[in-house]
């Protein structure tokens, strides 16, 4: 048998023993993280000039989160010289037990401007109260809007 270092022998009882007090000794159970909340865009949104609006839309994913929920959407769009943007809302209600996954929709007044058909950045906020806040910024290509007779 091969002598052994006191301080290697030492640390390794120390971190067998941290294992085990923290239950990550073999056979010991591990709790699966927490899964986190999701928001995601659709590639298609559609463009009103008439209205200088714009709808998008996506799926959100409460994962473990529980509270009053809804959607913050900034919408930017490069036209000619300079850009046209907007804010708006989606609301989704809450994330229960019941509920924690679906679909989002949005319609974006632009400040200034029309939104038109073409390619757009879409920063989409999925905010659970009190204090769960996820984001993504995806690209999205507004279609115009079909008029309905």
């Amino acid at each position: 048998m091969h002598p052994v270092r006191q301080p290697v022998l030492a640390a390794g009882l120390t971190a067998l023993a941290t294992a085990a007090t923290l239950g990550l000794a073999p056979g010991a159970a591990v709790a699966a993280p927490a899964a986190s909340p999701s928001i995601s865009v659709n590639w298609f949104g559609t463009a009103d000039a008439r209205a200088h609006t714009a709808t998008v839309g996506g799926r959100f994913d409460c994962g473990a989160e529980r509270g009053l929920a809804y959607i913050e959407v900034h919408l930017d769009q490069r036209v000619r010289r300079g850009s046209v943007t907007g804010f708006g809302f989606g609301v989704i209600g809450a994330c229960t037990d019941e509920r924690t996954a679906g679909t989002w929709t949005a319609t974006i007044p632009a400040d200034q401007g029309r939104f038109r058909p073409g390619r757009a950045t879409t920063i989409a906020r999925l905010v659970v109260e009190p204090n769960s806040i996820t984001e993504t910024t995806e690209p999205v290509r507004l279609r115009p809007r079909c008029a309905h007779p």
